[in-house]
Parts: C-alpha cells; structure tokens; sequence
C-alpha cells in the first residue's frame, strides 16, 4: 500500500501540514524541514518515479555550460533554466556557465571552473573527439551529464533533452515543398554550424526529403554562419543578389534575425 502524508509526518517527527507544504511545493517550510519531508517521502516509496527513476531526496547543485555569445536563443534558454530551477525544490543551486565559443577549448575552459560541489551538468555541445573526453571526465567525477539541444551520443551521458533534429529538418523541407506550391527553382540554406551534431542533421534531413519529394527544388547556396545574425545578413543578402528567383530559405539553428533583416 502506498505511503500517505500522515506516513511521511510520522516518519520525520513533523506536522502532516508541513509535509503538504513541501510535497506541494509551496512556501512556509525552512530548507532543513523540507529536506527531512523528502528524505522520509524518499524512504517509504512516496517520490513519483519517471522512467523508473527515483527522483532524488537530496537538493541538486546544478550547473550549465552554455555557448551564449550573441545568441538570442541561448541567452533565452539560460534564462529560462534559473527561472525554472528557482521554483524547484530538489534544485539547491543553479549556475550558468557562459562559454566564449563552440571549440573545444572554450569548453574546457568552463569545465575548469567547475564546482566541487556539482551534482549535475547540462551542456550543449559539438560532437568532437576533444568534447566527449571532457564529457567522460564529468561524469567519471561521479557527476550526472544531460546533453542539450544537440547530442554528443559517443559521449556517457544520462540523457539527451532536445528535439530529434533529423525529423526537425525533414519537417522543415516538407513545409517549404508545400508552400512553394509545385514551382521549380532553386533555395538557400543558412546553417548555424556543422559541428553541432542538432544542426548536421537537420540539414540532412531537409536536404534527405527534398530529394525525395520535392526534385522541383535545388539547395543552391549552403552557408556556415557560426549563430551570428551579422553574418547571416551577409549571407542572405549574397543568396539574394546572386538568386533573384529564390523560392525559400532555411535557416538553421540561429542567426534568423540577420534573415529577417536582410529580406525586411
């Protein structure tokens, strides 16, 4: 039979109302009541389970490794995971690593300033011999690993969170047969970099469909613009200038502003 409140009160010696408190995630309980709710919930089998994995007892501290940058989009989601963290209990601390670039060597550099008090590391990463023997060192520090956005699978992480970038890319290319409507002509493609696993495979897959659906289309111009919406303005404006029937352009990962600005 499962355990109850009143189970989980009797266990840690305190009142079923503080107990309510902390599993509801709600205020008026201090950090060490709360740690002994879910200590004692852990105990009796109360913890919800996802995918058969017992969340943790113990509050987390928790760190990220984010090639921000100029990045809009980065910068949203650093944003987004401490407002998150902030509103979870079992989150003791969460810190955002703001790394200079995508090489290898920036994330060493971050990796170095690690805590020792780490429990958990979420990075996004390219898929790099250098980048999964850092990735190995994390985790055989006895710290868990999440890859986000775009995977590093040869790397030991615990999980991937992100889209399958393969289906994204072929998605992508099934919309723009449709929208172009029959016609026969040519499209451009802005990739934010190759060496992110995510956006190889997006182009793979956009490029996989169009072959397959849609030979009426041809990917003309393929430009590399490392996420800066600078050099995707360039880009475009150059697709454009040398295209003057262009039919559509897909533009992948970020640097959708520089897009935007240069067909405004």
């Amino acid at each position: 039979m499962k355990a109850t409140v009143a189970d989980i009160a009797r266990s840690c010696g305190l009142s079923t109302a503080t107990v309510d408190r902390v599993l509801n995630n709600r205020p008026g309980a201090s950090a060490a009541n709360r740690q002994r709710v879910m200590e004692a919930a852990k105990q009796l089998g109360y913890l919800p389970v996802v995918d058969q994995v017992t969340l943790p007892s113990r509050p987390a501290h928790l760190e990220f490794f984010l090639p921000i940058g100029t990045n809009a989009f980065m910068m949203d989601l650093a944003n987004h995971i401490e407002d998150y963290a902030a509103r979870l209990p079992l989150v003791a601390s969460c810190r955002i690593h703001k790394l200079a670039g995508i090489s290898p060597n920036a994330l060493q550099a971050g990796v170095e300033n690690l805590s020792l008090k780490a429990n958990g590391v979420g990075v996004i990463a390219i898929d790099h011999p250098r980048t999964r023997n850092i990735l190995r060192e994390i985790v055989e520090a006895g710290i868990r690993l999440v890859t986000l956005v775009s995977d590093v699978p040869g790397a030991p992480r615990s999980a991937y969170v992100g889209i399958d970038n393969r289906v994204a890319g072929r998605t992508a290319a099934l919309l723009m047969g449709r929208f172009v409507g029959g016609r026969t002509g040519h499209l451009a493609m802005v990739v934010g970099s190759r060496s992110y696993r995510g956006h190889e495979e997006r182009e793979m897959g956009f490029r996989s469909v169009l072959s397959e659906e849609f030979p009426n289309l041809t990917v003309t111009s393929a430009v590399e613009i490392n996420d800066e919406p600078d050099i995707s303005y360039t880009a475009t404006m150059k697709a454009l200038h040398n295209e003057p029937e262009l039919l559509g352009i897909y533009c992948v990962g970020a640097g959708r502003s520089g897009v935007a600005k240069a067909l405004l």
